[in-house]
């Protein structure tokens, strides 16, 4: 069985309203999530350690997503997507 997903939801002021939507569908879900709040991109990853996140998600706006995955081989890799590219897990 794999590790069990604790995510970190932290966004720009513009982002703020989406990452607290989709915070609460994947809470719904049965994801542990951490709604950081306002954060800058810098401090990402050591945000995320600092709280056993798996991933930090960081809405830019309404439409764009860093999303940082803590929990594989190479520690801190970092993608930017869409809201679109989101999966709920099941």
């Amino acid at each position: 069985m794999g590790q069990k997903v604790k995510a970190l939801f932290a966004w720009t002021k513009n982002g703020e309203n989406t990452a607290r939507l989709f915070g609460e569908k994947y809470k719904t879900a049965g994801v542990e999530v951490t709604l950081y709040g306002e954060a800058t991109k810098e401090g990402l990853i050591f945000l995320g350690e600092t709280r056993s996140a798996t991933h930090v998600l960081y809405f830019l706006d309404h439409e764009r997503v860093l999303l940082v995955s803590l929990a594989d081989e190479m520690g801190g890799f970092h993608v930017e997507i869409t809201v679109g590219d989101l999966v709920l897990p099941t």
